[in-house]
């Protein structure tokens, strides 16, 4: 599904849930939660077991799903200390998963709440040329975020960035080529979330959406235009 959002610019939306609209012009990654939904027709999207499912589906279940071309992403997936699943359910599914992406060779896209440390410990373990992992809907601290980074993460930013952009001025400060931006449950906002971001980074938005694109195209290996 090729976009021609803000006036033209194609910028990708990195994960959203639901499905696309008649009139969307814009590119997302959708994400598919549960192995018996068929994905989006003819649009391209992430599959996995959240971790608030964890125990509920068995993986092999999403193998069809995998095994699409239109399937860029294992995910999202993770950690969650709020999830009702016990966390060492959480990890094992979590570990299976990050199998699976270094298997295909597919990028992870990562849910995390309030498990970083140990989130930073699997990182650790992995051989350098693992597949990327996608922090999504990233909302944390500076520290946090620099943590992340520093373990070669990248961060995909959403509507905490019109919720908290006061406390997120060390955005300016990250790597460009770690950026992405994304909506998560709120794809009407894509726009509002584009402009404050390419404002943060004091980017023109021919400019930031030219750094958003380069950035899914290499992590995803999918051109978005």
């Amino acid at each position: 599904m090729n976009g021609t959002p803000l006036n033209g610019m194609n910028v990708p939306d990195a994960h959203a849930h639901g499905a696309p609209g008649e009139n969307d012009r814009v590119f997302r990654l959708w994400n598919v939660r549960d192995p018996s939904c068929p994905a989006p027709e003819n649009c391209f999207f992430s599959a996995g077991i959240h971790p608030w499912d964890a125990g509920k589906y068995d993986l092999a279940a999403f193998a069809p799903l995998f095994d699409s071309p239109r399937c860029l992403a294992i995910g999202e997936c993770g950690l969650d200390r709020t999830s009702d699943a016990a966390l060492p359910l959480q990890m094992k599914v979590f570990e299976a998963q990050i199998a699976e992406s270094v298997r295909r060779g597919k990028p992870l896209v990562i849910h995390c709440v309030r498990c970083f440390p140990e989130l930073l410990r699997l990182k650790s373990k992995l051989d350098a040329d693992a597949p990327a992992w996608v922090i999504h809907g990233f909302r944390g601290t500076k520290r946090k975020a620099f943590d992340l980074l520093d373990a070669g993460c990248t961060l995909s930013f959403g509507a905490g960035l019109l919720r908290d952009a006061g406390n997120m001025e060390y955005f300016a400060e990250i790597p460009p080529d770690r950026i992405l931006i994304e909506t998560d449950e709120s794809p009407e906002l894509f726009e509002q979330i584009f402009a404050e971001a390419a404002a943060m980074r004091l980017l023109s938005p021919a400019e930031f959406a030219a750094l958003v694109r380069a950035n899914f195209r290499r992590i995803f290996r999918h051109d978005p235009v």
